[in-house]
Parts: C-alpha cells; sequence; structure tokens
C-alpha cells in the first residue's frame, strides 16, 4: 500500500508540474515553438547551447580544501600554460551552505589570453585524473568572472 500511495502520489505531482508549464513556449530570436510538459526544460537547453565566448577557465574537484598551499597556484599555472598564455590563477574556496559543517568546495579559475587556448586546456584536462580526482574543466562566463561572480 504505501509504494501505491507513493505513485499516486508521484504521478499527482508531476500532474500539478505539468499544468504550471505552458503548452507552447515562443523565443522570437530562433523563431522555435516547443510544445508539451517539458517546453520550459528544452527550451533553457536550446539557449544554454548556444557557444559562450569566454577566455576563463573553471577547474572543478582538482584539489580539495587539504591540498591548498602555497605551490597550487604556480602548478596550475606551470601545467596550464602548456595550452596558452596564462594570465592570472585564481583558487577560490566555495563553502555550499551556511551550516558550520558544510562543505567547502575549491574551483580554480585560469585566465588565458584566448578562448582557443581556454577550448584546448578543457580537451585536454577535463575527466583527467589529478590526485585521485576526477577533474571537471568548463568554460566559465567571463563577465560574471569580471563582476567577481565566482559562486554557482
Amino acid at each position: 500500500k504505501k509504494k501505491e500511495k507513493k505513485e499516486k502520489e508521484k504521478r499527482e505531482k508531476e500532474k500539478k508540474e505539468r499544468e504550471r508549464v505552458p503548452e507552447s513556449l515562443q523565443h522570437e530570436e530562433t523563431g522555435m515553438e516547443i510544445k508539451g510538459s517539458n517546453a520550459r526544460l528544452m527550451l533553457m537547453q536550446k539557449l544554454s547551447s548556444r557557444k559562450m565566448e569566454s577566455r576563463v577557465l573553471v577547474l572543478r574537484n582538482m584539489v580539495g580544501v587539504e591540498d591548498i598551499d602555497e605551490d597550487l597556484e604556480s602548478e596550475v599555472t606551470d601545467e596550464c600554460s602548456k595550452y596558452g598564455t596564462v594570465k592570472r590563477v585564481i583558487i577560490y574556496q566555495e563553502k555550499q551552505g551556511h551550516e558550520d559543517d558544510a562543505e567547502t568546495v575549491v574551483k580554480i579559475f585560469v585566465v588565458f589570453t584566448a578562448q582557443t587556448e581556454v577550448e584546448a586546456a578543457i580537451k585536454s584536462l577535463d575527466g583527467r585524473y589529478f590526485g585521485g580526482r576526477v577533474v571537471k574543466a568548463e568554460l566559465y562566463d567571463e563577465a560574471k568572472f569580471k563582476a567577481n561572480q565566482l559562486a554557482d
């Protein structure tokens, strides 16, 4: 009975979600029209798939807080210099909540002189193992970076 009740609650929740999403969303710039309950999600995916112009790379999961030392910035600069001219490296610690014991995530921002350099770094570093961790290398919005918006 519990399983049936959970399934019924799930169906009701999905029905309410479908009712909140308009039947059709249009985007004037592309002339695209999409219909159905996943319209909003599909539109956001379409808009986010546009190529972003940026000279900023963000490295996630490369190191933990305990791995930060005075050599990390120069080590990252040396490694990333294989892909182009590194203008700046910022090691950013982001607390994942307001609780005292909330996890802290380390993000490393690397500014290159050209987007092609960032793309080369991503191609090489994304998915690579570093100290037992799988590195996530991504393009980071340059406008957000310049505005010092480093938190997700």
